[in-house]
């Protein structure tokens, strides 16, 4: 934090330095952090407006998706316009923060977080708040945070129901609770049951407390426990994890690491809470794959219409429908990552990438 934020932070956190564990010199150690919000979506946004309205000195915001007209029901750093011109979530989320806080450094990344890009993106963070919709990416962040010894503020939205969880250095991991990630019956996402906006907010201002507990330097103040609610009927559970730790935990007793040592060969992705399918290119084509997308744009236009947005091509396809009619719209990003939306159907968005974007 430089010294005019500095000053100017006098008076913009007095209320929140009044706190007795906060004080000055928690807030100086709050602007001293980094903190990295892995999804930028109904949680992400929340937990990334809260830290940054308390001083976070730096913020790293990362999301694949880009913003639709559902997201603005619960995903609070969106606007109608976001949702017109398909920006980034990443990017619309970093520019709304700027509004709110000149102060911090606020910095977004628009890719697809896998093991690969993993501790490139993740590395040197004070803390991890997980805004994710997906199991697979929530265990590779905790596989970073147990390699790297960096807490990892796990959280979760279905419903009317959150969870939220601390992964703290040398204590419990997230798979000491749930050792087979992957075991058991598909669990509800906000597609099948939906997401109350009174929900992410519950989670989202736990994932931040305990945050900010951690960073200010009360680590002793971070509750041990698998806190969960019911937003609806008014439940809450407080599970003690504070002697939870496994020592034959695949992740922090073997140390294996599994999800980070996958590939991020996984083509095909049907994203949370909308109608749409991610497709990221195979290993290989990852790393060669660039599409311009002028010339993307004119290889489209006899398909549908299509404009470009920056480095990114956003258009409604003519000739291709979903199953039952519904139009299909494209967002294609130069590292030749699409977002099928109009189908849940990850073969149809596949064949579809094949046919019209391939190679770029």
């Amino acid at each position: 934090m430089s010294d005019d934020a500095a000053a100017q932070s006098d008076g913009r956190y007095h209320r929140q330095q009044l706190i007795p564990w906060i004080g000055t010199g928690g807030q100086r150690s709050i602007g001293q952090a980094h903190v990295v919000v892995v999804g930028c979506g109904a949680l992400g946004c929340a937990a990334a407006d809260i830290l940054a309205r308390s001083g976070v000195g730096r913020l790293t915001l990362i999301d694949r998706d880009v913003v639709e007209l559902s997201n603005v029901q619960r995903q609070t750093l969106f606007t109608e316009r976001d949702a017109r011109e398909r920006r980034p979530k990443a990017e619309a989320a970093r520019a709304r923060i700027g509004e709110i806080n000149s102060t911090i450094e606020c910095r977004a990344w628009v890719d697809h977080l896998c093991a690969e890009n993993a501790l490139d993106y993740l590395g040197g963070a004070t803390l991890l708040i997980d805004g994710l919709d997906n199991l697979r990416t929530r265990f590779l962040l905790n596989d970073v945070a147990v390699q790297q010894g960096v807490p990892y503020i796990y959280g979760g939205a279905v419903g009317t129901e959150g969870r939220v969880m601390p992964v703290l250095p040398g204590e419990a991991c997230l798979r000491c609770i749930f050792p087979e990630p992957f075991a058991g019956a598909p669990q509800p996402t906000c597609d099948t049951a939906g997401v109350l906006m009174s929900t992410v907010l519950a989670v989202a201002a736990r994932q931040a407390m305990l945050a900010l507990q951690w960073i200010s330097g009360n680590s002793q103040q971070v509750s041990r426990t698998l806190w969960s609610f019911d937003a609806a009927s008014g439940r809450t559970a407080m599970a003690s994890i504070g002697h939870a730790r496994d020592a034959q935990c695949a992740c922090c007793g073997r140390r294996t690491f599994e999800f980070l040592g996958a590939s991020c060969e996984e083509q095909a992705t049907v994203l949370c809470g909308r109608n749409a399918v991610q497709i990221v290119p195979a290993k290989g084509a990852a790393a060669t794959i660039r599409c311009d997308p002028q010339l993307l744009q004119a290889t489209l236009a006899p398909h549908g219409n299509f404009e470009v947005h920056g480095s990114r091509l956003v258009g409604t396809m003519r000739e291709v429908t979903a199953v039952g009619g519904g139009r299909i719209d494209l967002t294609i990003f130069s590292d030749g990552r699409a977002i099928v939306g109009g189908t849940t159907d990850p073969i149809f968005a596949r064949t579809l990438y094949d046919r019209f974007i391939g190679g770029c």
